[in-house]
Parts: structure tokens; sequence; C-alpha cells
């Protein structure tokens, strides 16, 4: 389905799903242990942008990159993130593995 310059798949509406959750979450105060809600937020619109943009992406190294991302939010600040989720991008990109 094309909307604008964005084609989704599934797997998008997948990540549609999990930010109208995630964003349900942070209207209505429901706590998410270990994970910030407005990194969380910021990396799945991130993932969605990236993955809407490039529709001829291999789903398994995307999806290694963005668990680790995701993971990484445990530790790292957002900043850290976001710089290391843009350089594994590129770099994948590079030797053709995304």
């Amino acid at each position: 389905m094309y909307i604008g310059p964005f084609y989704l798949d599934t797997k998008e509406i997948f990540l549609i799903l999990a930010g109208v959750l995630l964003t349900a979450a942070w209207i209505f105060n429901i706590p998410l242990w270990w994970f910030d809600k407005r990194v969380l937020f910021t990396l799945l619109v991130l993932i969605l942008i990236t993955k809407g943009l490039l529709p001829s992406i291999h789903n398994e190294a995307f999806f290694l990159l963005a668990i680790v991302t995701i993971f990484l939010s445990l530790y790292l600040s957002i900043f850290q993130l976001v710089l290391f989720y843009f350089i594994s991008f590129v770099l994948f990109r590079l030797i053709r593995v995304i």
C-alpha cells in the first residue's frame, strides 16, 4: 500500500500497531518496566521511516539491527542510540547486508 512516498507492507503494519500501543501506554501512564517510552517511540519512528523509504531491505538483517538497538536502549542515551542505528544502517548498506 502506497501512502505518498512510503510503501507500507504487512511488516510495517505491525510497527504502526506498536506505535499506537506505545502512544496509548504513554497517554494512559501504563508503566513499561525497563524501557523509557520516549526512547522507544523515537526508535519506532526511525525504524518506520527507514523501513518505509527503503522497501528493498532484507528483513532478517534489519530485524536484528532493530532488536539490538531496542535492547541497547536499556543502557545508552538516545543520542548514542540514534548514532548507533544510523552508523550500523549505513555500514550494512555499504557492505550490502541490508
